[in-house]
């Protein structure tokens, strides 16, 4: 049987994935896979990697489903393996056969939903675009089966297409597929395209059922947040690097992608500002650089950073000096709550658990929603309202007392 270390395998990929062209962010997923990997093989004293280990990884970490049942998280992962098990056995990676679908809005009736994929375009990604793409195609395949068109909506038509969605598509996506509409039928009403251009009527009908999202935001006390950066090490390189990289995600709630890919020109000295451009959304961002932050950014360009020419802010502490991956920041959260004692085993632990933690602890210091809403970036201020689930003290004063209800009562139920 064939075996090499992962390390080795991991090098070999990533140079066939540099060369083929594949992006970045494409890469660091395929990273966060194999560093738990790695984690697998080293609780199992294991050096080498083989196609058995590999296996055996995917069978423990989705319970042994068959691939078919697998989420699409799921199935990428299991290409994040083969991949590895291509090079091990023949030192050459198989094409992923995956091909993007193209969603075609033909003739007259296809027309609006050209003009605002067009429209988006601008100031989307194409990763958002093809989503979009895909969710309004819903509507545009809907109105084509009932032979209709924009011109013809009216609120029976819609919601017919909602009792659509709630038989042919399941809740998430139902969900999704009902947000991107709600941003298509905004363009419609603003572009006067429908017979009535009233926008709230539409979005009411629209509506999200936010009630089946039971999942609450991982989020950590002030106190645990001034924990978790008390205990970073400090006395070495790495650790100032650290110290300053959660820092910014802890105290302005920044992304991984906007921390990993800070550079020198995103802070203004003179006037004690950050400004950046997030990796997200695009969106122009400018923050009041603070003592804290200043003093430990200053700390690690003067004695913490490799003297290499380079535009990015953090590198790797030790040669090959590059710019870090999203998953090298995470990690190092996660140790940092390790050895401050915090327990994470029911939360998330990386750099957007601190993004919800600030969020959280504004709102309960009673800061408003637009405010925390400019601190963190978001669009609109609606994104920010996701965060109200996670005050279970401020939700409880939003209770209604319970009626009285007199006992004859349930006696006439079963009369």
């Amino acid at each position: 049987m064939q075996k090499d270390s992962l390390s080795t395998l991991r090098l070999r990929v990533e140079a066939v994935f540099e060369a083929k062209g594949y992006k970045k962010a494409c890469i660091i997923r395929y990273n966060h896979t194999w560093d738990h990997l790695q984690a697998f093989l080293d609780a199992r004293s294991k050096e080498f990697y083989n196609s058995d280990l590999g296996q055996q990884f995917l069978d423990n970490w989705h319970d042994g489903k068959p691939f078919n049942e697998l989420t699409h998280r799921q199935q990428e992962r299991v290409r994040h393996i083969e991949v590895l098990t291509n090079m091990l056995l023949s030192g050459t990676i198989r094409e992923n056969r995956h091909i993007n679908k193209v969603y075609l809005f033909d003739g007259d009736n296809g027309a609006p939903f050209r003009a605002f994929i067009a429209e988006q375009s601008k100031i989307k990604k194409a990763s958002s675009i093809r989503r979009y793409e895909e969710r309004i195609s819903a509507l545009y395949l809907f109105l084509n089966n009932c032979q209709r068109c924009i011109a013809d909506m009216d609120v029976p038509l819609v919601i017919q297409f909602v009792a659509h969605l709630e038989k042919s598509a399941t809740r998430p996506n139902r969900n999704s597929i009902i947000m991107t509409n709600r941003v298509f039928f905004r363009y419609l009403c603003e572009h006067k395209l429908l017979k009535d251009n009233r926008t709230e009527m539409w979005m009411s009908l629209l509506h999200i059922n936010y009630y089946l999202n039971r999942k609450i935001l991982s989020v950590y006390t002030a106190e645990e947040v001034e924990k978790i950066i008390g205990c970073i090490d400090r006395s070495h390189p790495q650790g100032k690097r650290d110290y300053a990289m959660i820092l910014l995600a802890a105290r302005y709630g920044l992304r991984a992608s906007d921390i990993i890919s800070f550079r020198f020109v995103n802070i203004d000295w003179e006037s004690n500002r950050i400004i950046l451009t997030q990796v997200k959304t695009q969106k122009r961002l400018i923050l009041p650089l603070s003592e804290e932050v200043g003093t430990a950014l200053v700390e690690y360009i003067r004695n913490g950073r490799p003297n290499i020419d380079t535009p990015f802010l953090f590198i790797s502490a030790q040669a090959p000096y590059k710019p870090l991956q999203s998953n090298v920041l995470a990690a190092n959260i996660a140790e940092a709550m390790r050895v401050a004692g915090i327990d994470s085993s029911k939360r998330k632990h990386g750099p957007h658990a601190l993004r919800h933690s600030l969020a959280s602890n504004l709102l309960k210091a009673n800061e408003t929603l637009p405010v925390i809403s400019e601190i963190l970036g978001h669009t609109v201020t609606e994104s920010t309202i996701t965060y109200l689930r996670v005050d279970i003290n401020r939700l409880r004063r939003c209770a209604l007392e319970v009626p009285l209800v007199l006992s004859t009562f349930y006696s006439r139920i079963y009369e």
